[in-house]
């Protein structure tokens, strides 16, 4: 399971396989709350498979907050990590205001804040680095698990 992460094929089988549990489910549920219930997890995992199939990522708070599709995308590759050309997107965005909180792993966030730094954008401004010594979100996970 730890290359769950890095595997675009693994993940789509995984939520293949949930959305045929939850059909099963759906036939034997009695209760007209459950059904929905049910009905509501296979609408959300249809979603997530046609966006695991699309490669397609969204960032909630910022469709949240701009009520645009378009200006929300990030930019992924296959592995789901920050592809150069939605790097350089973040670090040249207007408006942006990043935490460790939101990157999955601790190289993930190094990578963004040395490619944001060499295009002369300063991430430290959103404490990254709090103890100034160059690797950033260190409490972060080397790797998504």
């Amino acid at each position: 399971m730890q290359t769950l992460p890095d595997d675009h094929k693994k993940r789509m089988w995984l939520i293949g396989i949930l959305i045929v549990l939850a059909l099963i489910a759906l036939y034997f549920v009695k209760g007209t709350w459950a059904k929905i219930a049910v009905g509501a997890m296979i609408a959300l995992l249809l979603a997530a498979f046609g966006m695991e199939a699309s490669k397609t990522d969204y960032d909630m708070g910022k469709l949240i907050e701009t009520g645009s599709f378009a200006a929300s995308k990030i930019e992924r590759d296959a592995g789901g990590n920050l592809t150069p050309a939605g790097i350089d997107a973040f670090c040249n965005a207007k408006e942006k205001d990043y935490n460790c909180k939101d990157f999955k792993t601790q190289k993930e966030a190094q990578t963004v804040y040395d490619r944001c730094k060499t295009l002369g954008q300063n991430m430290d401004v959103y404490g990254l680095d709090g103890d100034k010594d160059g690797k950033v979100c260190e409490a972060l996970p080397a790797r998504v698990r």
